[in-house]
Formats: structure tokens, C-alpha cells, sequence
């Protein structure tokens, strides 16, 4: 990662000590988000993309083999909404 040295005035140096100490970051970190934020609502860099995550389900089928047997879980399964 390169360095980029900037002189900021007394005012924003102050409140950057007063969010570092309340969050318990570095000024590092809190000016390379700021900048990172300012650069994607301007245009210059892209959104990072969100990782996908898949949460369990908070009940589950009551199988315990659908993750092998899934065509005969899922026919069992969808059997009791077919209307005839």
C-alpha cells in the first residue's frame, strides 16, 4: 500500500482524534473510508461488491438426508400442495 502524505487544518485533525478515540480506529483507517466514500459518490471507484451469504434457516425440514435425497425431499414435500 503506497503513503500519501496531506496537511489538514487544526479543526478536522481535532475531530479525526475525537471519532478515532470514540470508535477505536486509526486515523489511517478512518481517512482511507472517507476518501474511499467521497471517491465512489463522485464516480471515480466502484461500490465494493457484497459477498454472498446464505443463513441457515430457523427451522428446517426434518430431514436429515435432503442434501442427498433432494428430488425424492422436494417430490415428498411438494406433493402435499398439488390440487387436483
Amino acid at each position: 500500500m503506497q503513503q500519501v502524505t496531506i496537511e489538514l487544518p487544526t479543526t478536522i485533525i481535532k475531530a479525526l482524534a475525537a471519532y478515532n478515540q470514540e470508535h477505536k480506529v486509526s486515523s489511517s483507517d478512518t481517512v482511507q473510508t472517507a476518501i474511499e466514500s467521497f471517491l465512489i459518490a463522485k464516480g471515480y471507484l466502484s461500490k465494493p461488491k457484497k459477498s454472498f451469504h446464505l443463513s441457515p434457516a430457523p427451522k428446517g425440514s426434518g430431514y436429515t438426508d435432503a442434501s442427498i435425497n433432494h428430488d425424492a425431499v422436494l417430490a415428498e414435500i411438494t406433493a402435499c400442495f398439488y390440487i387436483d
